[in-house]
């Protein structure tokens, strides 16, 4: 995959310079370096919902490898956006998946994220099966507090699966098995 930067064609290539960029890019909230699931959570959900910011934050890995040749964050920046006018935002992030699986550089990092969501989604079930429904004589307090955790945890389950289906499609799509 290429990328043109101010008129130059550039190899994307994901490799160990990819991980040691987004390690010290992908960040929290505080400005703390993440745990690697939670910036590959980041990167990965990022990808399956199409993401412009995080589509440039992969590119931005691809190209670690030129070292101080590296365009700007900037230029990168403008260059996707260009590339995403030309291509879409749907197109390109399937292609960054079949590139991101191509060599087999993440494939075991992406299986770990699928395997993570999986649980999670078991998680959820487990829990609405454990948590206990307020007693009839519980105060009107206590029947909030049950109702609003259960529609939280039932909103991340339902973000949840959808990802994993559409990350199963775009990883389909590739061709390649995890």
């Amino acid at each position: 995959m290429e990328l043109k930067v101010n008129g130059k064609e550039l190899q994307v290539k994901f490799n160990f310079a990819s991980l040691k960029l987004w390690e010290e890019k992908i960040v929290d909230a505080d400005g703390n370096k993440q745990s690697d699931d939670a910036m590959f959570d980041r990167l990965f959900t990022g990808l399956v919902q199409k993401d412009p910011r995080t589509l440039v934050n992969i590119f931005n890995g691809g190209l670690a490898y030129l070292g101080k040749d590296k365009p700007t964050y900037e230029e990168i920046f403008n260059a996707v956006s260009e590339k995403m006018g030309e291509k879409g935002v749907n197109k390109l992030a399937q292609e960054l998946m079949a590139e991101l699986t191509a060599n087999g550089f993440f494939k075991g990092s992406m299986k770990l994220w699928m395997d993570s969501i999986e649980r999670q989604i078991k998680g959820y079930d487990k829990f609405f099966k454990e948590l206990k429904k307020p007693a009839k004589s519980a105060t009107n307090e206590e029947k909030e507090n049950y109702r609003q955790t259960m529609q939280r945890y039932q909103l991340l389950k339902d973000q949840s699966k959808p990802l994993l289906d559409e990350f199963d499609k775009m990883l389909g799509d590739t061709g390649v098995t995890l």
